[in-house]
C-alpha cells in the first residue's frame, strides 16, 4: 500500500511499518504537498509540517519498545530525586535552597504515576519523600 502526497521521510517510516500497523496506516490523513509559489506570488503558509511531525510521532509511538516505555515512564521519578539531591546538597551548605523548593512544588503537582506497578511503587516512594520535604519546608502542592 502507498500513501500518496506523503514525504519521502514519512513514506519510508510508513514502508517499515508492519501489515498488524494497518490501524495506524487509515488513521493518517492524505496530505497535499503545497505548491511551488508563482514568481511575484507569495506562498501561502501551510500546516504540513506539523502534520509531518504528528504522523513521525504517531509512528514512533507504535514502533516503542517495551524496554523504551519503560525508560520514558522513568523519568520523571529520576527528575524527582534529582531535585531532592539539590535540595540536599544545598542544606548540607546551610543554605535553603528556594529554587529547588519551588521545583519541587512544581514536580510534585505535575507528577503522574507510571503504569508500570514496579515504577509506581518505586515513584510513590520517591513522590512521599518530595512531599515531606515540602511540609518541611512548609510548602503546599
Amino acid at each position: 500500500m502507498r500513501i500518496e502526497g506523503v514525504p519521502m521521510p514519512v513514506q519510508m517510516v510508513l514502508s517499515a511499518l508492519s501489515k498488524s500497523d494497518a490501524a495506524l496506516r487509515l488513521a493518517i490523513p492524505k496530505m497535499e504537498m503545497p505548491e511551488a509559489p508563482r514568481q511575484g506570488a507569495q506562498a501561502a503558509p501551510t500546516l504540513q509540517a506539523a502534520t509531518t511531525v504528528h504522523v513521525l510521532l504517531a509512528a514512533a509511538t507504535a514502533l516503542e519498545t517495551p524496554k523504551d516505555k519503560r525508560r520514558r515512564e522513568a523519568r520523571p521519578a529520576a527528575r524527582g530525586l534529582e531535585i531532592l539531591e539539590q535540595l540536599h546538597a544545598a542544606q548540607v551548605k546551610g543554605l535553603p535552597d528556594a529554587a529547588a523548593l519551588d521545583a519541587l512544588s512544581q514536580w510534585a503537582a505535575l507528577f503522574e504515576m507510571p503504569d508500570d506497578p514496579e515504577l509506581a511503587e518505586i515513584a510513590r516512594d520517591i513522590e512521599l519523600r518530595v512531599r515531606v520535604e515540602l511540609a518541611k519546608h512548609d510548602r503546599t502542592v
